[in-house]
């Protein structure tokens, strides 16, 4: 008689197989989706560049009212760093990875996704930093050209939670507290920090686009982060006026590091002397309204951008001279400068084909 018996090591064998072939799709989904995992990490790389006497979007990009204009020649490049991930748009494992195999992109920690800190509030920050830097940048042009310049306190950032919150707002400016007519920023630490914690100040503000003058009362209360000191829980700017207007056509830029470059813009529409006869310049620094450069971050990017753009001279901040000499392309000439009066003059003395100083040699008088 013909058996129907199951040959149980056949089973065996086939049961072992399909055991195989569910632990590697299960590796495989396991792995698929390690890559797509959200991590606080964004990767820079180099930016646009913007020619600050240039056009964007069929636009000047710097625009000068008020005052008589001069004709400019040459480029006078405002470069950038790229971010993607973090908060400004969750960085997986698989981006992490692809953004460390290319030669020009670093990987680093978001701070802001890691401290939890609000993208549309970051966002908004950085706008008032950069609305700040062309004030200072309008500031020091016009101290550069001894042309009048007033300033007047402006709020930056308020603290939430604070004393501040719910009264003043980003874009204030500040025109006296407590009965003290107020003109730089300064002063409007020293009188409320001179006074005990708990003390009421009235603040005078002009709010865009609101008349009359804004009234608050606000209480001081310690600082948390420095139990002598009282404050209202806001962070203040100076905004400069002069007897022209600058108009940046630019949307979608943050932070400070443009200042340097819009100042010289500035300079050279309101010159009429050609201060760059043709040729191209690139540059980044902030820039205070007195004029003096400030050092920024991903410096080794902006030159990375400028040089892939044409430039011929690069102008950099004093300050990040260790990491321009760690980084600087080959063949991109580039220039330390502390303040506005160094830069033109570093560029006219570029355009002599005179001496230029270097990161180096800043470096070893530094020593």
């Amino acid at each position: 008689m013909e058996s129907n018996r199951v040959d149980s090591n056949r089973v065996d064998s086939n049961r072992g197989k399909a055991w195989a072939i569910a632990a590697c799709l299960l590796m495989a989904a396991m792995l698929v989706g390690s890559v797509l995992l959200p991590i606080p990490y964004l990767a820079r790389s180099p930016g646009p560049i913007f020619n600050i006497l240039g056009e964007s979007d069929g636009k000047p990009v710097l625009e000068i009212e008020g005052a008589k204009s001069f004709p400019t020649t040459g480029t006078l490049d405002m470069t950038t760093v790229a971010e993607s991930g973090g908060t400004a748009g969750a960085m997986t494992v698989g981006a992490a990875v692809a953004a460390l195999i290319e030669r020009d992109t670093s990987v680093l920690p978001d701070e802001d996704a890691i401290n939890g800190v609000d993208i549309s509030d970051s966002r908004e920050f950085e706008v008032q930093v950069f609305d700040a830097s062309q004030s200072n940048a309008l500031g020091a042009a016009a101290a550069f050209l001894k042309r009048p310049v007033e300033s007047q306190p402006v709020v930056m950032d308020v603290v939430p939670d604070s004393p501040a919150a719910g009264k003043l707002l980003p874009g204030d400016i500040v025109q006296s507290v407590a009965g003290l007519k107020v003109t730089d920023a300064k002063q409007v630490g020293k009188l409320i920090g001179g006074q005990p914690s708990g003390t009421s100040f009235e603040f005078e503000v002009d709010r865009p686009g609101l008349q009359p003058l804004q009234k608050f009362t606000i209480t001081s209360r310690t600082s948390p982060q420095e139990p002598d000191r009282a404050v209202v829980g806001i962070l203040v700017d100076n905004h400069y006026s002069s007897d022209f207007e600058a108009v940046v056509n630019l949307d979608n830029i943050g932070g400070p590091s443009a200042g340097l470059m819009l100042s010289l813009g500035m300079v050279d529409r309101l010159t009429e002397a050609d201060l760059l006869a043709g040729r191209h310049v690139a540059g980044t620094g902030t820039i205070d309204g007195e004029g003096a450069v400030g050092g920024i971050g991903g410096i080794d990017k902006k030159m990375i951008a400028a040089q892939g753009a044409g430039a011929e001279l690069f102008l950099a901040p004093k300050t990040n001279c260790p990491e321009v000499v760690a980084s600087t392309p080959s063949g991109l000439a580039v220039v330390p400068v502390a303040t506005v009066d160094e830069a033109v003059a570093a560029i006219e003395a570029w355009r002599g084909s005179r001496d230029l100083p270097t990161c180096v040699t800043a470096l070893a008088q530094n020593r």
